[in-house]
């Protein structure tokens, strides 16, 4: 899954960035084993370190031991391999209820992010409205929830901005359309897609014609013939013989000589 599911409560825990940001990305993690009172993972501490933007991995350990004086990780005693090495950590992780109130986080910022990034971005995403879609927190609603001060908040927004993960759109008063008052906030998604062989094939075969022969465009026909699920759509030109254009690669000048094969 790409998409994880925290429990809104997460923020009422009184965890400092980095807590927070471990514990986060152990509730992210698959389900290893299945224990009586949460789960299990099995994860090294320098993969927790690299995923949270920590640099040392005696932090990753510290911050662990903290989590367990809270009750939220348990590390489970590691098993000892043939050569006499230990083994991979295995924690066990006490999640909170999804059941009332939750929200969901994009997995692949585990990794981009260091701790106090990761924690207002985690904010944001909480208090991020579907019906709206957007997030009208101020600076001081973030300050009492997440315990930082205002100007690491303002320093780390414009970070995630440029980042390209949220973008802010600063609010006018309406009495006086001078002042800017609130800002609003907006998760940006980013979704794989996949080009089209058939269209990577003919942007190909134009390039190749356009650095080859330069004389071929001087007597070209403007003609595509992409088939549509209603009707053949003919350029030629700059006139549509037909309403509507072609669905991918328009804007291709194809020779006189030149067939594409399908």
């Amino acid at each position: 899954m790409r998409n994880i599911k925290l429990s809104n409560k997460i923020f009422d825990l009184g965890l400092s960035a980095k807590e927070l940001s471990i514990y986060a990305y152990l509730c992210s993690l698959p389900n290893d084993y299945q224990t009586f009172e949460g789960v299990a993972v099995k994860v090294k501490q320098a993969t927790i370190a690299q995923k949270c933007g920590i640099k040392a991995v005696q932090t990753v350990s510290k911050v662990i031991n903290t989590l367990a004086a809270k009750g939220l990780v348990m590390p489970i005693k590691r098993s000892v391999k043939a050569n006499g090495y230990k083994g991979t950590y295995i924690y066990e992780i006490k999640k909170l209820p999804t059941n009332d109130s939750f929200f969901f986080v994009d997995r692949s910022v585990f990794g981009k992010l260091v701790p106090r990034q990761l924690m207002i971005y985690l904010f944001i995403c909480k208090s991020f409205s579907i019906q709206f879609k957007d997030c009208w927190n101020s600076y001081n609603d973030i300050c009492r929830q997440t315990g930082m001060k205002r100007e690491t908040i303002i320093d780390t927004i414009s970070e995630l901005e440029s980042l390209k993960l949220i973008r802010r759109s600063k609010r006018k008063a309406k009495d006086n359309r001078r002042v800017y008052v609130d800002n609003h906030y907006f998760l940006i998604m980013y979704v794989r897609g996949k080009i089209r062989k058939q269209g990577k094939k003919i942007a190909r075969l134009h390039l190749q014609y356009n650095r080859t022969c330069a004389s071929l465009l001087a007597n070209l026909i403007f003609t595509c013939n992409l088939i549509t699920k209603k009707k053949i759509c003919q350029v030629s030109g700059n006139t549509f013989y037909k309403r509507g254009s072609p669905q991918i690669y328009s804007h291709l000048q194809v020779p006189n000589n030149f067939t594409l094969l399908k």
